[in-house]
């Protein structure tokens, strides 16, 4: 929290303490009309007089709020300064207006909630605690004749029995301590609901920035490529624009398909096929552009597929022969409850610092959408299976995917 988010805070509390005074006044003032009406006079006067410093210390923490040079620090002394001088005031409040009676004690659980929202969560506790002391406290010597009670109503037979204070501090302590633990969790979701929505803000951004990136690069090769091919008989600058367009289609697919694999209620059909013969097929998308060898002794290698299995493996050999100039093998391994199979490269390879983020969404090492490994994590995971990354000794890198047999 900044010194900027405090203030508003602050502010925020300064005005939701007036109102809720004011509220509590006019209740006040109903219930001691309708039900004691002879006492109204005797009591108007202390209560006025109270709810008069609450309205001049709101005016005061405003104008010095707005005067003083905050640091975080004081700023956050001040804070609890005031809802401490708050719960005091409040105490008096309730003595006034009737001791065991009042309905004033309601002020207590804001200023408890109010803190666990506008300050730090684990603060609500404290103020739960100072109340129930000053409650506490302010019960005590009432009974003991410390301080004149002030009766509202005719119960006092009744009312002072100690058994009777007993259960009512318990009572209004508990809930004291209830609203304290709500006000904590609300504020930690909230705060956690926040964090989310700020972290999937700033991933649209980036993602919008490099997809721009990646589709302008790529319009702007396709046009190239056609102002060459105009007017020639080179087929040569047509067969790029072709495979240009095509990788402009494959990232909008991506981008269409990350998204459906994020949806909660998004669920795959599943049925038995053969991966060897899934990878074969993604190898031969790829057929003239790099050797690719797949290393298989048993052909056999069956698990269970759903339509977007695919993605996976033309996702790791597009990597591959992105980054790799030279051949590419596919290698299979039994490892006896599943089927391992990993795209050995020999390019630059990758820094031991991406190993672990490099399946996250936008994650690259140059300006790309980054959702090609994302997509693959999600959908490996889908079918309860793991994909992690490892050094080529001979120089690049290996993917390997682990899927369970069937």
């Amino acid at each position: 929290m900044d010194i900027n988010e405090l203030k508003e805070r602050v502010k925020w509390l300064i005005k939701a303490r007036l109102y809720v005074v004011c509220i509590l006044t006019i209740v006040g003032i109903i219930q001691t009309l309708v039900l004691t009406p002879e006492k109204y006079l005797e009591l108007l006067r202390p209560v006025s007089f109270l709810v008069l410093i609450i309205l001049l210390c709101d005016f005061l923490y405003f104008i010095i709020l707005k005067k003083q040079r905050w640091t975080l620090k004081s700023l956050t002394v001040f804070t609890y300064i005031q809802i401490t001088f708050d719960i005091a005031i409040v105490t008096a409040l309730i003595h006034f207006s009737g001791g065991i009676e009042s309905s004033y004690f309601i002020v207590y659980l804001f200023l408890i909630f109010a803190t666990g929202m506008l300050l730090y969560p684990i603060s609500t506790y404290v103020i739960a605690t100072l109340s129930a002391i000053s409650y506490g406290l302010l019960l005590l010597f009432e009974h003991y004749g410390i301080i004149t009670a002030t009766i509202i109503f005719d119960f006092q037979p009744v009312i002072w029995k100690p058994g009777v204070i007993l259960a009512t501090l318990v009572f209004r302590a508990g809930s004291f301590y209830i609203t304290a633990f709500f006000s904590d969790h609300i504020s930690h979701v909230l705060e956690k609901k926040t964090q989310d929505l700020e972290k999937t803000s700033h991933l649209k951004e980036l993602f919008i920035s490099i997809l721009a990136h990646d589709l302008k690069n790529m319009l702007q090769l396709v046009l190239g490529h056609a102002q060459l091919a105009r007017g020639s008989k080179n087929t040569e600058h047509v067969k790029k624009i072709e495979e240009t367009v095509k990788r402009m289609d494959r990232i909008i697919d991506n981008v269409k398909l990350y998204s459906k694999l994020r949806e909660k209620e998004y669920k795959e059909k599943f049925e038995r096929k053969n991966l060897y013969e899934i990878i074969k097929r993604s190898v031969g998308i790829f057929e003239g552009k790099r050797e690719i060898e797949i290393r298989c002794r048993d052909k056999n290698c069956f698990v269970e597929f759903s339509s977007t299995l695919e993605n996976v493996f033309y996702n790791l050999i597009d990597n591959a022969v992105k980054y790799s100039e030279n051949k590419i093998e596919i290698i299979f391994e039994d490892e006896v409850k599943n089927w391992k199979i990993c795209v050995k490269d020999y390019g630059k390879g990758i820094p031991d610092e991406l190993k672990d983020i490099i399946f996250e969404r936008f994650e690259k090492k140059e300006a790309r959408t980054g959702l090609g490994l994302a997509i693959v994590k999600q959908i490996v995971t889908l079918h309860k299976g793991e994909v992690w990354i490892e050094d080529n000794p001979e120089g690049g890198s290996i993917f390997c995917v682990s899927l369970p047999k069937t």
